[in-house]
């Protein structure tokens, strides 16, 4: 017998793995859209015609995922 147990296991883990990433993309997600930080970065990005697609984070000038007062006080290289 393998590690991972019989067919039919493996089976119901594929088939439970493939259930959890359904509900996280069709339900998590889309509810995730409407949160107002999110839906506010959204509506930013579209005003400014990004395309998430096509955007490489090496051309933005600075991610706002920290506030300022974090980015004086943190020392990433001594």
């Amino acid at each position: 017998m393998s590690r991972g147990g019989s067919p039919r296991r493996a089976a119901l883990r594929l088939l439970t793995g493939a259930a959890f990433t359904v509900v996280i993309w069709c339900g998590v997600l889309p509810r995730v859209l409407v949160w107002p930080p999110v839906a506010r970065h959204v509506a930013l990005m579209e005003d400014r015609r990004v395309d998430p697609a096509a955007m490489y984070y090496t051309e933005l000038e600075r991610l706002p995922q920290r506030p300022d007062w974090i980015e004086r006080r943190l020392v990433l290289w001594p």
